[in-house]
């Protein structure tokens, strides 16, 4: 198990296509320190650079420029699958972060496994079960008295706190959740995230989360950032962001870009 680390991120540049007619500059220079243990919120309006960096700090495709760092160690050159033994991550999609032809018992070991080097011997141990049952007993969900049912049985809310579970389960340094409840009905939306939440608080992990919704971003973490441009155009800590509202964030926006924020439904649920 690893323990909560210092995210920085220093000067990062990401240009897809760089040099053609197609040229998009997605991140411009970003400078961003996360304390180990810091919650942040990331909002902003589309195309402002908000999963381009989650991606960037994930390792999935090379910078342009810039450096990351994690726990005192650059991991700018670092492969994806590498930063994955210290990184956790849920998507928005349920399905992306759990492998379908599985059992929930066989997931949940591959994610207990994953900071190891060693393989998958011994994966699913009776000890491991055990670890197991305690932590999907927190969902109130049934999951842990069907640990032998495969993951493509669950439904999308079951697959969803999975891959939460999944991601966390062996205390990763950082935790990156992409919009990790937008594609939820309210109800299991609002279970997951105060499952996340509770979480995120017990074994206080350093956590970067990017959400479409304004209220979801003031309610939970320490910190709320807004993006636009591929750039940090706002910072707030825990005591400013507890003074807002919905209307606030809207307005400030309006502010530091210059431009309307694209207000839609998912932005005030």
């Amino acid at each position: 198990m690893s323990a909560p680390a210092t995210l920085d991120v220093g000067g990062l540049r990401k240009v897809f296509f760089p040099g053609t007619a197609n040229e998009v500059v997605a991140l411009n220079g970003i400078d961003l320190e996360v304390p180990a243990g810091q919650f942040v919120s990331i909002i902003g309006s589309n195309g402002s650079g908000k999963s381009t960096l989650l991606n960037a700090v994930a390792g999935t495709f090379p910078l342009s420029g810039g450096t990351i760092t994690l726990g005192g160690r650059d991991v700018t050159k670092q492969a994806e699958h590498v930063r994955s033994r210290v990184i956790g991550r849920v998507f928005q999609d349920p399905r992306a972060g759990t492998a379908p032809s599985m059992t929930i018992e066989e997931n949940l070991a591959i994610s207990l496994l994953r900071s190891k080097r060693s393989g998958l011997r011994r994966g699913v141990t009776n000890r491991r079960r055990e670890v197991m049952r305690a932590q999907l007993s927190r969902l109130h969900m049934g999951l842990e008295d069907r640990l032998k049912a495969g993951v493509n049985k669950l439904s999308g809310g079951q697959r969803q706190a999975m891959s939460l579970l999944m991601a966390t389960i062996a205390e990763p340094s950082l935790l990156l959740l992409d919009e990790h409840t937008a594609a939820l009905d309210p109800k299991v939306a609002a279970t997951i995230m105060e499952l996340t939440a509770a979480i995120v608080i017990e074994r206080g992990l350093t956590t970067l989360m990017v959400t479409h919704n304004m209220e979801l971003a003031l309610r939970y973490g320490d910190r709320l950032i807004m993006m636009h441009g591929g750039r940090v155009v706002l910072d707030l800590d825990e005591q400013q962001k507890s003074t807002l509202e919905v209307g606030d964030l809207i307005e400030k926006f309006h502010e530091v870009a210059g431009e309307a924020f694209a207000v839609d439904r998912m932005l005030l649920e």
